[in-house]
């Protein structure tokens, strides 16, 4: 090894020579895993469509031990002063498990306004804050706008294993005409009893 040769020159052109290639190595590497989701669902359709399935990136799948179950009812009635809503069939011989009677409408400071009297298998239901409570699940509702939570009739209830929610809103009415639409859901669920061990 000749004393008078310097190694300088070769040593950095390797130095940087490797620093490039591990930053490119970085920035595909970070570009694989923070590609669009989009991107992500279409390439793997592409490779096998035949077996393609859905693959939740963001959060995991939640595994039971048995089946859950939803009851959905959402009625739209068209109703005058004096009609009802049975919403759910009602037993006989008990009271009404959900019904919504219009007892009228009137315009009230510049607004068109419906009276409707909820009857819910003796339950106490609750209501917005835009919602003017005036009785006993007695309510004056205005028709709903954008705020529509605030703008409701409400019930929700968890109770062991099975969860109810029940909403009533007013889609539209005419004070003319004296009828007034109304919007009624109810939605209940069942999940399997859990052990622990």
């Amino acid at each position: 090894m000749d004393p008078g040769v310097s190694y300088i020159p070769e040593l950095q052109l390797l130095c940087l020579t490797i620093a490039v290639t591990a930053g490119l190595i970085a920035a595909a590497s970070y570009w694989w895993r923070h590609r669009p989701a989009k991107h992500w669902a279409v390439a793997s359709m592409q490779a096998d469509p035949a077996t393609s399935r859905i693959v939740y990136r963001d959060a995991p799948t939640v595994r039971v031990a048995g089946s859950q179950r939803v009851d959905r009812v959402r009625k739209l009635a068209r109703l005058r002063a004096g009609d009802s809503l049975d919403v759910l069939e009602p037993c006989p011989g008990l009271p009404p498990r959900l019904r919504v009677t219009l007892k009228g409408v009137a315009v009230c400071d510049q607004d068109s306004v419906a009276h409707v009297l909820v009857e819910f298998g003796g339950t106490a239901v609750s209501c917005g804050p835009l919602v003017q409570e005036i009785g006993y699940n007695e309510f004056v509702l205005a028709r709903a706008s954008r705020d529509e939570p605030r703008n409701t009739i409400y019930h929700y209830q968890e109770h062991g294993d099975a969860l109810s929610f029940m909403r009533i809103k007013l889609r539209s009415l005419d004070v003319a005409a004296g009828w007034a639409e109304i919007d009624a859901m109810q939605v209940s669920g069942h999940w399997p009893a859990t052990t622990d061990r």
